[in-house]
């Protein structure tokens, strides 16, 4: 395939910068030639590439000098090849062919195709002219085309598939819908629709479903053996016409419904039997463009249409508007084809065109120069901007004029300061910390960019986007004062408390004067304080204590006392300088008069109660004397010279602490007891307690032992209940004795013996009497009880010993005593009373 390059005239004939490119022209183009008389092209007018989605690569050419199509296989592939097709017929129905157009899909012939004859019906001049001509429709199966009925006596005319007669010298055809076409009818110079509805198939002639429609507003022109191709836009219905012998392209709207229609069955161009032939007009149409030089070929990509010129070998490109009524020109080129006809969009957008003067099919490559360096763009590492040494640093795809990074660091030349800097290496904050293109081990003296020679930049990768001067850097040591430079003045004192003397996080002071002289190195001698500011020419409060060095008592300590002493330190803060300040480390108190360690401030931490009397009570107050030591403030302790008391609340004498001495076993209960407990209630003041003195109202008797009744000091014999006297002192008891009165006879009587038996079996007797009287209670289910020596409800038991007995005293039995006692001694007792 032989290749010749071109170039766009709106690129290179006083095209405008801004010009758009079309993509089919580049900015220059080469020609290849697909096909040529090797592929028995012989006077070819149009061309058209196979719809079919497995076909989409071969290439129909249809010949006018031999009524035939030359097939390229693979079309521009390296396993190209082509096949040239006869029919049999064709001297009548592909005679003088001008144009092709494939149509719809069909189960039999694939898509189906039709064509346009230049031709009065000669049969190749075989005959004279009779107008029987128009339309032919074809199969495009390789197995019908040009195959079927061909020369074998059988009496059909070959293998075209439908023909309609209505229209000598056809020029142009497109496809519409189904089996329906539009015409350009050279004879008549009108637009004709034809629809040949049902095929009549291979070889046959049955015409009479046809439909015809001549729109004869839209005046036609023919050029001789130069056709006016036609294309649909079927997005927008409008018919796009190049209308050769009128220099003009014009555009009909096929889908207009607003037209009128007339029934000329009955005219004399009608030449068969048809289903409808009718006169279309009022329709709506116009013209594209004019003054142009015999255009021919034509072809629709998108909303782009192209137009060759036959007359100039140019060809156009038109954007079309969205109605595609109207266009403005968007390129024009000039090819090297001597006759220039057909148009078709193939395979990846490229052009092709038929050269019928050199009997060729060509395909435009584009390309662009659009720099017009002399370096197309596909092989300019610049496209877009001269670069005729194509100069490129880093070897890249792009050269030094366009890259945007010439060093291939990463960074763009706007942004970098060694655009043309050391190759085969990536810029990060380690390598080159202010990103600037250079980097820093090797190309950049200011690695963070700020004006400071790293040599003396005391922050040389420090902060980025800031240039150091005196208000940014005030010591311009390269260290940003706002947050870099933790020493502006470099007077060795840091700028903030959390930095130490080193300006590392810590603590210490402030730099009160951050802009001192910079002369100005911080010492002890210079700046007591150390709080950055000279003594002599800026601090007029060295210790930075806020008292001015003039009214300070302490100017060389910092200090907060404004009592006595003013700027000395006060460890308290109660405004009292240490040094005179008896409580230091406790804000509350500062004076101890009687120097006891409590302050004489009432109102503060353990006041002193008695400023003015040394004293260590803290018990109930503070600062009082406290004879016993134990706490308590003499004036308060009710036993000032007992330790192990303090309080007496009842106020007899004993103290509340349990464990103290002499404790009152009372507590809150006035008492003067001393026996068993103390402080308790004594009525008898016999010293014990009522409530453990068995004679309360007796303050001589206080125990009996032996619960008789008689007090223990008064009881001859106090562990026995049954004695207390012993009248002759004879050692045994008057119960007992039968001579109470004769201490030289002792023995008992035989009544004491008697009683004493009776009184055993008395016991015994009122035992068993109980516990019946219980279970006959029981049985009955009602109370009851005993009444030993008295009277009552329940069961009496009386002494079984008949005896009379001295009357009862006034108060009743003696405490202790029973009936039978009180029988046999109650008249002592009485005499002794």
């Amino acid at each position: 395939m032989l290749s010749i390059m071109l170039f766009s005239l709106l690129s290179h004939v006083g095209a405008s910068e801004e010009a758009t490119i079309v993509p089919h022209f580049g900015t220059g183009f080469d020609e290849v030639v697909i096909a040529d008389f090797n592929d028995d092209l012989s006077d070819p007018r149009d061309l058209e590439f196979h719809p079919g989605s497995s076909r989409s690569d071969e290439l129909w050419i249809v010949n006018r000098a031999t009524d035939s199509v030359t097939i390229i296989h693979d079309t521009g592939t390296g396993q190209q090849w082509s096949e040239h097709r006869e029919d049999s017929n064709r001297n009548h129905f592909m005679e003088e062919v001008s144009a092709i157009a494939f149509g719809a899909y069909h189960n039999e012939f694939d898509v189906q195709f039709a064509t346009a004859q230049e031709s009065r019906n000669t049969f190749n001049g075989q005959g004279n002219p009779n107008n029987f001509m128009g339309p032919a429709l074809w199969p495009s199966s390789l197995n019908h085309f040009a195959v079927e009925n061909q020369n074998n006596g059988n009496g059909l005319l070959g293998s075209h598939i439908d023909m309609l007669h209505e229209s000598p010298y056809g020029m142009g055809i497109a496809h519409d819908s189904d089996n329906a076409y539009w015409y350009n009818d050279g004879y008549y110079g009108e637009l004709v629709y034809y629809d040949f509805q049902s095929d009549h198939d291979t070889g046959e002639d049955d015409h009479a479903d046809g439909i015809v429609r001549r729109y004869t507003d839209i005046l036609l022109t023919r050029a001789s053996g130069v056709p006016g191709h036609m294309v649909l836009d079927k997005d927008s219905g409008i018919l796009y016409i190049a209308d050769a012998g009128a220099n003009r392209v014009l555009w009909v709207n096929t889908e207009d419904t607003n037209y009128n229609t007339q029934n000329i069955m009955n005219d004399n161009t009608r030449l068969e039997p048809l289903a409808e032939y009718s006169r279309i007009t009022d329709v709506e149409w116009g013209v594209l463009d004019t003054e142009l030089s015999r255009p021919s070929g034509i072809a629709l990509d998108g909303d782009r249409l192209f137009v060759s010129q036959n007359g100039n070998g140019q060809i156009i490109a038109y954007d079309l508007t969205t109605d595609g009524k109207s266009a403005t020109e968007a390129d024009t080129v000039q090819t090297s084809a001597i006759s220039i006809m057909g148009l078709e969009i193939g395979p990846a957008g490229h052009l092709y065109y038929v050269d019928n003067g050199r009997d060729e099919v060509i395909r435009m490559d584009p390309y662009s120069d659009r720099d017009t360096d002399g370096v197309i763009d596909e092989e300019d590492n610049c496209p877009l901007v001269a670069n005729t040494n194509q100069e490129n640093h880093d070897s890249d795809d792009w050269g030094d004029v366009c890259d945007e990074d010439d060093d291939a660091d990463g960074i763009l030349d706007v942004d970098d300061n060694c655009a043309f800097g050391v190759l085969s290496w990536t810029p990060s904050k380690a390598t080159d910390h202010d990103m600037d293109g250079c980097a820093d081990d090797s190309e950049d003296s200011d690695d963070d960019n700020d004006g400071i020679a790293d040599i003396v930049d005391k922050c040389a990768k420090g902060e980025l986007n800031w240039t150091s001067w005196e208000y940014t850097d005030y010591d311009e040591d390269g260290c940003r004062d706002s947050d870099e430079d933790f020493d502006d003045d470099d007077d060795r004192i840091c700028d903030a408390t959390d930095f130490d003397e080193f300006c590392t996080p810590s603590s210490a002071v402030t730099d009160l004067c951050p802009k001192s002289a910079l002369y100005f190195i911080s010492t002890p001698s210079n700046d007591v304080d150390r709080d950055g500011c000279e003594d002599l020419v800026e601090d007029n409060d060295d210790d930075n204590d806020g008292a001015s060095d003039l009214i300070d008592d302490c100017p060389t300590t910092m200090g907060n006392s404004s009592g006595t002493l003013i700027g000395c330190l006060d460890t308290d803060g109660d405004s009292y300088a240490d040094t005179v300040d008896e409580f230091p480390q406790e804000s509350s108190q500062w004076s101890d008069r009687d120097g006891d360690g409590f302050g004489d401030d009432i109102a503060g931490y353990q006041a002193d109660y008695c400023p003015d009397i040394a004293g260590t009570s803290t018990e109930d107050v503070f600062g009082c004397p406290d004879a016993d030591a134990d706490g308590w403030a003499d004036i308060g302790d009710s036993f000032p010279n007992d330790s192990t008391q303090y309080f007496d609340e009842d106020l007899d004498g004993f103290g509340d602490t349990p464990t103290g001495n002499f404790p009152d076993g009372c507590l809150g209960l006035f008492g003067l007891s001393i026996e068993q407990r103390f402080g308790c209630p004594d009525a008898d003041s016999d010293g014990w307690d009522d409530a453990l003195d068995a004679f309360p109202n007796d303050p001589n008797e206080w125990l009996d032992t032996d619960k008789d009744g008689v007090g223990d000091n008064s009881d001859a014999f106090p562990n026995d209940p049954n004695e207390w006297l012993d009248t002759d002192k004879d050692g045994v008891g008057d119960n007992s004795d039968a001579f109470p009165m004769d201490a030289s006879v002792y023995l008992a009587s035989d009544n004491s013996l008697l009683f004493s038996l009776l009184g055993i079996a008395g016991v015994v007797i009122v035992g068993i009497t109980l516990v019946g009287a219980v279970l006959i209670n029981r049985r009955r289910n009602q109370n009851s009880f005993v009444n030993i020596g008295g009277q009552g409800d329940g069961l009496s038991i009386v002494d079984p010993v008949t005896r009379a007995y001295p009357p009862l005293p006034p108060e009743g039995l003696p405490p202790g005593w029973t009936i039978e006692q009180w029988a046999w001694y109650g008249e002592e007792y009485l005499r002794n009373r």
